[in-house]
């Protein structure tokens, strides 16, 4: 069992309902630990703090405050007295500083990632849509929760989820209004939530911008050396990946010699690994998705299929 302490990540932009949010899981929550990254004034509710939430300094975690995340981190892991921490980014964050360092040596001994939950404003998607930090934000979430539900029109949900789903067609997305409508165990582990024995073949061609999803299904065994060459081609578009990028990835493998699955999830170039539960008997499936743009099937796909031994 892993002893880690986990962490979810929540992020959006400004004003998208993160802090609401935050303060539901609070009143129905016991053991949580906040942590907030935000300009200005931190609107959590006194009343359910007590003890239970830290403000960083005023500034960006991705612009350069990531030391003082990782000292704030590990004084809290001596400290203890919680069982899972919450860290709200500022709405101008861009996710993948902060993910690094939950990544890094040390900190990824103390912490695992449970996932990263973002947060949209039906009612103003529009209107940050044009910033590169909203939409990283979207990209790296493994849920997304459309705030609002109960101002926003029909047509308004619509389009946001049409945006939220162009930009990553693989996270669950729920409706909420204000902090009711998706249990917290869902928010606090995104990715358990979201699950991975069930990945369905995707079609290749998600939408009229390009973006592309490649879905790998068999069983077998992946050697270690294999499986390393096969993602870093991903990363570094090589090989078969060398006509597109891709920017989401996750998938379960089952490498030589191991009685338990290989889980990852990846963003761009950042990658978290953890090691599943044992398999069960019978044949083992490997499933691996592959989010991105001028992706090559086919390419892809045989060279997949070298890899794997009986």
């Amino acid at each position: 069992m892993d002893s880690r302490l986990p962490v979810t990540l929540v992020t959006g932009f400004l004003g998208s309902g993160k802090t609401t949010l935050i303060n539901g899981l609070l009143r129905e929550t016991e053991g949580l630990f906040v942590l907030v990254n935000e300009f200005g004034e931190v609107p959590l509710d006194d009343r359910l703090l007590e003890g239970r939430a830290e403000a960083l300094a005023e500034g960006c975690l991705c612009c350069g405050l990531q030391e003082e995340l990782v000292a704030v981190l590990a004084g809290l892991h001596r400290k203890g007295g919680f069982r899972h921490l919450l860290l709200e980014t500022s709405g101008l964050a861009h996710p993948a500083p902060i993910l690094q360092v939950f990544l890094a040596p040390g900190v990824g001994e103390a912490y695992r990632l449970a996932g990263v939950v973002t947060v949209v404003d039906p009612l103003n998607w529009e209107a940050y849509r044009a910033f590169p930090e909203a939409q990283a934000q979207v990209r790296y979430a493994d849920l997304v929760l459309l705030t609002k539900g109960d101002l926003a029109s029909e047509e308004e949900m619509a389009q946001a989820s049409s945006w939220v789903h162009t930009l990553n067609p693989v996270a669950p997305l729920v409706r909420v209004v204000r902090d009711r409508g998706v249990p917290a165990s869902q928010v606090l582990f995104p990715r358990q939530a979201q699950g991975f024995r069930i990945l369905p073949p995707a079609p290749q061609h998600l939408h009229r911008e390009g973006v592309q999803a490649v879905s790998l299904m068999a069983p077998g065994a992946l050697a270690y050396e294999d499986f390393k060459a096969f993602m870093e081609e991903a990363v570094l578009a090589r090989g078969a990946f060398r006509e597109g990028r891709v920017f989401r990835a996750k998938g379960e493998v089952n490498l030589e010699g191991s009685r338990h699955a290989l889980r990852f999830h990846g963003v761009f170039g950042l990658f978290d690994f953890e090691k599943g539960p044992p398999w069960p008997e019978g044949p083992r499936w490997n499933r691996l998705v592959f989010i991105g743009e001028g992706l090559a099937e086919a390419a892809i796909r045989e060279r997949f299929l070298r890899m794997l031994r009986p």
